[in-house]
């Protein structure tokens, strides 16, 4: 009998967590207990003149939410906001370069004449409309929805406390907080956690988690996540890859 396969728990929202699943093709099992809710607001659609800025697919999914209106320039800060911009039927697209330091430079440099609304969530990391301003541009941030902390779920808990090497990749400086507040609360956690982050902020709010290893993915994107899950796995599973 061959050892077990690492457990690869998921604590983004469930489409992100699904679609993150997929492109991982993990071959162990899959735990997804989404440790934040997304909740859309009602906002007001922007102005006829006005372009549009989104970091994540929540803020595409707030705009077509409330209006049928689908003419807006809207740049999109990664490949996942401009699929679901794609789908929602929005067709004056632009690709953003993966980060928010990359749109950042890239509307910068192209300086668009249009006041920039930024549709964001109510917990952002940096505050994009505010450096545009200070760089000379129009933009105002428009919070469209809100992230509601979660519990774990009771699958997430059973394989925190039983025995087994769990991989949990980590996506904001919220969550990981989030999740290491949730492991104090464990009665007996026994797991061996591997953490993956997307950032060195966000490795830091796994502070007190007593971490079996950690990597720290090259670029702060979905592509540099999904790579160091990979060399992750590589290194907990090299049995399992092609000689």
């Amino acid at each position: 009998m061959g050892a077990t396969l690492p457990t690869l728990l998921l604590t983004r929202p469930r489409d992100s967590a699904e679609y993150f699943a997929t492109a991982a093709n993990w071959p162990g099992r899959v735990v997804i207990s989404p440790i934040l809710k997304v909740v859309l607001r009602d906002i007001t659609p922007p102005a006829p003149g006005c372009a549009v800025v989104v970091t994540s697919q929540h803020g595409v999914r707030a705009l077509a939410a409330v209006t049928a209106r689908r003419d807006w320039p809207m740049w999109c800060v990664g490949p996942g906001s401009q699929a679901a911009a794609q789908a929602a039927g929005f067709s004056d697209l632009r690709a953003g370069g993966g980060t928010a330091d990359r749109l950042f430079t890239q509307l910068c440099a192209e300086r668009p004449q249009q006041h920039l609304v930024h549709l964001c969530g109510a917990h952002v990391t940096g505050d994009l409309a505010g450096r545009l301003n200070a760089a000379g541009l129009r933009a105002r941030a428009v919070i469209c929805y809100d992230q509601l902390a979660q519990k774990l779920s009771d699958a997430a808990r059973a394989c925190l406390m039983a025995p087994g090497q769990v991989v949990v990749p980590v996506f904001s400086p919220r969550s990981a907080a989030l999740l290491a507040h949730a492991w104090r609360d464990l009665p007996n956690p026994q797991a061996q956690i591997y953490a993956v982050a997307i950032s060195d902020a966000a490795a830091a709010g796994l502070a007190g988690v007593p971490l079996s290893g950690l990597w720290i993915a090259k670029t702060p994107d979905q592509p540099g996540m999904l790579n160091a899950v990979a060399l992750l796995q590589a290194t907990l599973e090299p049995d399992q890859n092609p000689r």
